[in-house]
């Protein structure tokens, strides 16, 4: 925080490393001070990056568990019931032995990695490739995938891509923002933000679907509170008035989309 940076020292003092926030998926633009190998407090850029120098509370202040003196900075090894510092390449040998004897007796299928979304896309990367490459095996897994399954799924058979197809910078330019299924504000501050900053600034129309009254529907236009897990016929319903009184652009859809027809037939019962 600002209070831990006090006395740390003058500004010549640090050295300032750009980097990417490590917290959700917004890849918002770091800027960390650092004296004798410890963060002294993180900032954004001004007008740079995603999100134009603006972080959430996680972002700006959520940086103490890097330094922090119950973190691990050494290898345990199991000796007898208790885990006990060991030197780095005793524990590495007992790692690549251990390895070595289950892929030797069981095979490279009987060994599999769960990597973390604390790490980088490249030490991701690198982990799965050591598992496929070396070890031989497609037993690799991810802790995202438990929260993020349906939404990568889902934009990948919508859109051709399981990621996010607009930019932050999107909400400057549309006319209309309708938020369902997201508390951006707690999720995604940043871009909560930039709802809240068109709506305010803009006078942007915000329609919120939730059937809680999240922070967001303090500034919607519409709060429609719908039941608990009927998302899909809110949306499916939302779509046949759309169609049925020729709301709906026929020029985009028969030159941007595929399979429209079969929509049709989804959406026909409601």
């Amino acid at each position: 925080s600002r209070a831990d940076t006090q006395g740390a020292g003058r500004v010549w003092d640090f050295k300032q490393v750009e980097t990417i926030c490590p917290y959700c998926g917004c890849g918002c633009t770091v800027v960390l001070d650092i004296r004798d190998n410890r963060i002294v407090q993180a900032t954004g850029k001004s007008h740079s990056g995603i999100n134009a120098g603006l972080l959430c509370v996680k972002g700006r202040f959520g940086h103490d568990f890097v330094n922090h003196p119950e973190r691990l900075r050494e290898p345990l090894i199991r000796r007898g019931e208790k885990l006990l510092p060991a030197g780095w390449d005793e524990a590495l040998d007992l790692v690549v032995r251990r390895l070595s004897q289950i892929k030797a007796q069981f095979g490279p299928d009987r060994i599999g990695g769960l990597a973390s979304a604390k790490c980088t896309n490249e030490e991701n990367y690198i982990f799965q490739k050591f598992l496929r490459a070396v070890i031989g095996t497609n037993n690799v897994d991810h802790c995202a995938r438990l929260c993020h399954a349906s939404t990568v799924t889902g934009l990948a058979k919508a859109f051709g891509s399981g990621a996010m197809t607009n930019s932050i910078e999107d909400f400057d330019h549309t006319d209309c923002i309708f938020v369902i299924g997201s508390n951006t504000t707690e999720c995604h501050p940043v871009i909560g933000s930039a709802i809240k900053r068109n709506v305010l600034h803009r006078k942007v129309p915000l329609i919120v679907a939730d059937p809680r009254a999240i922070e967001l529907t303090e500034f919607a236009t519409f709060h429609l509170r719908h039941r608990n897990g009927t998302d899909v016929a809110l949306l499916n319903a939302m779509m046949h008035v759309i169609l049925a009184e020729d709301l709906a652009d026929r020029d985009f859809i028969a030159q941007r989309t595929e399979g429209f027809e079969t929509f049709l037939k989804a959406i026909e019962p409601c």
